[in-house]
């Protein structure tokens, strides 16, 4: 029988975009890797991966779908997934990362309801769209990758309209077969929990009640907390607290505000909460991790996560 207390580790991979640049890029050789061991994680952005070598398949909480070479990926912000290569199978991926929401609004200045339409899209469902599927869509992704490498004349124009071209083929993509389509339109619980994902992440400096996400899930409260951690590899209250202390973050770093100013404006209602929970995800003190920052700006930071499964 399966141990309901059973602990999974998580990481949350928290990346910077830098200014002026709708993405932050992963390029280059050292991508080359086999990737049997990678753990479950999750990103604080949309991701976009392309596969120029290599087969296995991804895990999206308890679906499976398999890739190969000509693969590309797109994963909604903070939804745990990770990659299962093949044993003894180098890998090649380049990654993009990209604040759609910024990004859409800004491509979309006077037509607000079109931005938030594609961003609700892209904020919904995963794919995972292999050549065969589209040709079109991993050519477009090339061109792109092609353009943040090169950095020629006017790279960064180049890169916004490819982007934007990017996105509106991943959105009017429709395979003909309707068994390779995403696996959200086959799951019936996993649209409704990333509405909550949605609701939280947009109001996590609010106190967030189990009956505000329970009635947008349409689930009782024992359901709904079973399929949030089945999915997200995290219970609620975990998340919406992991939610606050990226918040946290990016004051620490770019803001002159006090620790305590900190913690009030991320969210926590007490400085021993926000203490603890800031350890707890990053591993130091809020203001050790102030001192640190910035050292590494070109590389992720990963918030360790071990949370409790089942009841």
């Amino acid at each position: 029988m399966k141990n309901h207390l059973e602990k999974e580790n998580v990481e949350f991979r928290y990346y910077e975009i830098p200014q002026g640049m709708p993405v932050f890029p992963l390029l280059g050789e050292k991508w080359i890797t086999r990737y049997g061991a990678d753990p479950m994680h999750f990103h604080n952005y949309l991701e976009l991966g392309y596969c120029y070598s290599g087969k296995g398949v991804m895990h999206f909480g308890d679906e499976l779908v398999s890739y190969r070479a000509g693969t590309v990926i797109v994963i909604p912000r903070n939804f745990p997934h990770r990659t299962e290569g093949e044993d003894s199978n180098l890998q090649k991926w380049e990654y993009l990362y990209v604040d759609s929401e910024k990004f859409l609004k800004e491509q979309f200045l006077n037509r607000g309801r079109m931005a938030e339409k594609l961003i609700a899209w892209l904020h919904s469902r995963m794919f995972v769209i292999t050549k065969e599927m589209d040709l079109k869509v991993g050519k477009q992704m090339l061109i792109l990758l092609d353009e943040l490498r090169e950095k020629k004349e006017f790279y960064a124009d180049a890169v916004n309209g490819e982007l934007l071209s990017l996105i509106l083929m991943i959105v009017r993509f429709n395979p003909g077969d309707r068994e390779q389509e995403p696996m959200t339109y086959h799951n019936r619980y996993l649209a409704d929990i990333l509405k909550t994902v949605e609701y939280m992440d947009a109001n996590y400096k609010e106190e967030i009640r189990i009956e505000d996400l329970t009635q947008l899930s349409h689930l009782s409260e024992t359901h709904f907390r079973r399929k949030f951690s089945e999915y997200m590899k995290i219970t609620p209250g975990e998340y919406i607290n992991l939610l606050r202390v990226k918040k946290a973050c990016e004051l620490l770093r770019y803001t002159d505000c006090s620790i305590g100013d900190v913690g009030i404006q991320a969210g926590f209602r007490t400085d021993s909460a926000f203490i603890r929970n800031f350890r707890k995800f990053v591993g130091t003190t809020p203001r050790e991790w102030r001192k640190q920052s910035g050292k590494e700006i070109d590389n992720p930071m990963n918030y360790n996560i071990s949370v409790l499964k089942g009841w």
